[in-house]
């Protein structure tokens, strides 16, 4: 499920958050997240980088830098939670140095 899609330059690196609060219940929390990232129009490149994953008891935040003027990236996250839910959701950038 593509649940946003940002612009961003190639030299901005930012941080991009996600809320899992209203996903999780009775109690249970995140215990484990990654993030990777593809090209969307050239899948030889992989400029755009997922540089950190970071994640509290249900909330998740990825920082994400570089990427290539006039190229379309997803970012797929894939959570795991104590109770053993998984979610997956993607995340599509377009690259613009403007």
């Amino acid at each position: 499920m593509i649940l946003e899609r940002y612009e961003k330059q190639p030299w901005e690196r930012k941080d991009f958050d996600q809320s899992f609060q209203d996903w999780l219940n009775g109690g249970d929390i995140l215990d484990e997240v990654t993030a990777t990232a593809t090209c969307l129009t050239d899948p030889l490149d992989a400029s755009l980088v997922v540089d950190k994953v970071e994640f509290t008891a249900d909330r998740v935040k990825l920082w994400v830098s570089g990427g290539t003027d006039g190229q379309r990236y997803k970012v797929t996250v894939r959570a795991t939670t104590q109770f053993g839910r998984q979610d997956e959701y993607e995340l599509i950038f377009k690259v613009k140095d403007s």
